[in-house]
């Protein structure tokens, strides 16, 4: 009879389905851009919810801080000891995808998950008409600001300036008053060419063949903020630091007003809750083009992943709507996905800094989209530009010929 029972389960045991059978161990190692320590239990929860309805697949998250997950995956991937699933934002990705070390998402994904998406979203990490990204997370930039020192500057603190002009003149009035940086720009590294597109002012021909930021409305506009920095109304380190530089120097109350992300509030918060009690919160002042740019984080599968197809299904567990909707109620981020971003969370206002500034980016979608310039040969376009935009501010250059041997140099190679 045992014998009997022992071939009859073996036969069951041949007439199972392919993949019926326990799943074979497999892990994946997952990269996050700076989501520690803000968000270690909301991951962590992700993962064991994941695991444990995916037996015998296990995740080991690794966080990286934003200045150096690049580099330390470009080692990876030449060290062939690349992680799984990489969280990147569209400019990393794009570059990345030039290259050819990333998988396909248009191929790999089906149909029905690519409708969850917002279109324009799904196509932001699109590289000659391929997609490399599932979209994440998105952050509109808001404007915070000091209010005490808006008094101090005789500025009324209910009053926020309303367009990039008024912003300049706050910024002005708060460094002549109070000794005190107004403002730390975001006109660092190729972030001059949002500006360019938040004004209105193209990068590329039509047919994208030619670049074309060299016109007098270009010109006047770097000059500007040349002029700015050299009338002292903003630090140099504004070029080499960015917006961490601008959120360190906001939480050190030595800034007044900060345009950033608005999930960097919570970084005010903890760094310096004096300064984070005197934020206020308003939209972000926009250019003449009436648009804004849309960073969009994104996640990505390194082409060197053993487990591709399990990888790229992590990956969707990690941008569908229940996560999305979960983590956007406990930072200051909006989702990606159609049904996430229709929740009624999304339009409650608050009393709290982050609370106002997710209502605000929320009605900021309208005017929002992803300006990253994408191009042949990015990495090296990139770098021109960042050059010439540093020439020009430290006095290398003029304006006109800093944009001019930019563009040069980006028509020889496109």
């Amino acid at each position: 009879m045992q014998r009997v029972i022992l071939l009859t389960l073996i036969l069951l045991s041949a007439a199972l389905p392919p993949g019926a059978a326990a799943a074979p161990d497999v892990t994946l190692e997952f990269w996050t851009i700076s989501l520690q320590p803000f968000f270690t239990d909301y991951v962590n929860g992700m993962i064991a919810t994941y695991e444990r309805t995916h037996p015998g697949i296990r995740i080991r998250w690794v966080d990286v801080q934003f200045a150096a997950i690049e580099q330390k995956l470009l080692a990876s991937l030449a060290g062939r000891v690349a992680p799984d699933v990489v969280n990147l934002n569209t400019e990393m990705a794009i570059r990345l995808a030039e290259q050819g070390v990333l998988v396909d998402m248009d191929a790999a994904v089906p149909a029905a998950e690519k409708k969850r998406f917002f279109e324009g979203l799904w196509n932001s990490v699109r590289y000659r008409g391929r997609n490399y990204g599932l979209p994440w997370y998105v952050a509109p930039n808001v404007l915070a600001y000091n209010a005490g020192l808006y008094r101090r500057a005789g500025l009324d603190p209910l009053a926020p300036p309303a367009t990039e002009d008024k912003l300049i003149a706050h910024a002005k009035t708060i460094k002549d008053k109070t000794n005190v940086y107004g403002f730390m720009p975001n006109v660092d590294t190729i972030r001059m060419l949002h500006r360019f597109q938040e004004n209105g002012l193209a990068i590329l021909s039509a047919d994208g063949k030619r670049a074309v930021f060299n016109s007098p409305a270009h010109v006047a506009y770097l000059a500007k903020y040349v002029q700015l920095l050299k009338r002292d109304y903003f630090p140099e380190d504004t070029l080499r630091r960015g917006f961490l530089g601008a959120t360190e120097r906001y939480s050190a109350g030595q800034l007044g007003i900060l345009t950033t992300g608005p999930q960097f509030l919570l970084r005010v918060k903890q760094d310096n809750p004096d300064v984070y009690a005197q934020t206020l919160v308003a939209p972000y002042p926009m250019g003449k083009g009436k648009t804004i740019h849309l960073p969009t984080m994104a996640v990505t599968i390194p082409k060197t992943s053993k487990n591709v197809k399990v990888a790229v299904e992590f990956g969707l567990f990690v941008t569908n709507d229940r996560n999305q909707l979960q983590f956007g109620k406990l930072t200051v981020v909006l989702p990606s996905t159609r049904a996430a971003a229709a929740n009624p969370f999304f339009k409650q206002s608050g009393a709290t800094a982050e609370d106002k500034a997710r209502k605000i980016a929320a009605a900021e979608l309208p005017f929002a989209r992803d300006l990253t310039v994408v191009v042949p040969q990015a990495a090296d376009l990139y770098r021109v530009f960042r050059e010439a935009i540093e020439s020009a501010f430290f006095g290398k250059m003029t304006p006109q010929e800093a944009l001019d041997w930019a563009v040069k140099q980006w028509n020889a190679r496109l």
